[in-house]
């Protein structure tokens, strides 16, 4: 696990935070979304998805907009700043990991694959901290 701490470097290096790359991977994904969509699917708080939120908005890389279905609940999208900086970064953690998975079999990287893969689903289900279930 030490190895795939250094994953982390990257974001270091850029300055930019786990959590504010898991809203930008989550706006890039899935499109403009309400504060409380990206809580549900990166399964943190709405406040702290909103934390997240506000100092994107201040690096200019996510913008709010009004949102036709509730007018107390702006849609958060990127802007073209953001996208392009999203890209950087993803950009970043795909060559990072091929570095790290270099020289390893093929069966070895489908079964790691196949184990986040369910560890993910599992995580979906359960509800995030401080959340109560069946929300």
């Amino acid at each position: 696990m030490q190895e795939l701490d250094r994953v982390g470097e990257i974001w270091g290096e850029s300055d930019v935070s786990r959590g504010r790359l898991a809203v930008l991977r989550a706006l890039a994904t899935a499109g403009a979304m309400t504060m409380s969509d990206i809580a549900r699917v990166r399964h943190i708080s709405r406040q702290g998805v909103q934390r997240l939120a506000s100092a994107l908005m201040e690096d200019g890389w996510v913008e709010a907009e009004p949102n036709p279905r509730h007018r107390r609940a702006p849609l958060l999208g990127l802007t073209a700043a953001g996208l392009a900086a999203y890209r950087d970064l993803a950009r970043a953690e795909a060559d990072r990991l091929n570095e790290l998975a270099r020289g390893l079999k093929a069966d070895d990287v489908r079964a790691a694959s196949r184990v986040v893969e369910a560890l993910r689903i599992r995580g979906a289900a359960t509800p995030a901290a401080g959340e109560k279930p069946g929300r």
